[in-house]
């Protein structure tokens, strides 16, 4: 198994820490008041707060389960119900190695690994309206064949049908 734990106090923290954004970010939209802080202080404060709460989390895990149940390359672990907690998110273990171990390998190898890695956040999104809102290279690894592990799901957002629309109608028009 993986387990994800969360550090005592850790919501306390969080909130000192929020609140000296909101100081640096009302200074900056003082200098470009064209700029709206507040807002993405606002977006940032709710994401942030969503990733403490390992129950929603778990819930994420089961969304993804269930968007990419028919991608055989790419795969999402499973919680462990009996051993999960508010603090305490307990999931199947996923082998795999880092991303980089793959920048060296042939360009068909590549080539498998990217269309994989695109299938996993794409399908979600195009979908479903559904965003893995923090894919840097910590939240994935690679199975030996190229599959996808696809890690961490504390960072969800769901966009309405006309926002992802908008997206692909902005893609087609590029």
């Amino acid at each position: 198994v993986a387990a994800k734990l969360q550090y005592p106090d850790m919501a306390s923290a969080m909130e000192a820490d929020l609140n000296q954004l909101k100081l640096v970010f009302a200074i900056g939209q003082r200098f470009d008041p064209a700029i709206r802080t507040d807002e993405i202080h606002a977006e940032i404060t709710t994401r942030l707060r969503e990733e403490l709460d390992y129950r929603r989390e778990a819930r994420h895990v089961a969304l993804y389960r269930h968007i990419l149940r028919e991608e055989a390359d790419v795969h999402v672990p499973e919680i462990v119900p009996s051993h999960s907690t508010d603090r305490l998110l307990t999931m199947t273990w996923l082998s795999g190695e880092p991303l980089l171990a793959w920048k060296s390998r042939s360009q068909e190898d590549r080539d498998r690994l990217a269309v994989n890695m695109f299938r996993a956040w794409y399908v979600p999104f195009y979908e479903f309206g559904v965003i893995h809102g923090d894919p840097h290279l910590g939240n994935y690894t690679v199975r030996r064949n190229g599959d996808v592990n696809l890690l961490d799901f504390g960072c969800i957002r769901i966009f309405e049908p006309k926002f992802v629309k908008g997206v692909i109608d902005l893609y087609f028009a590029l």
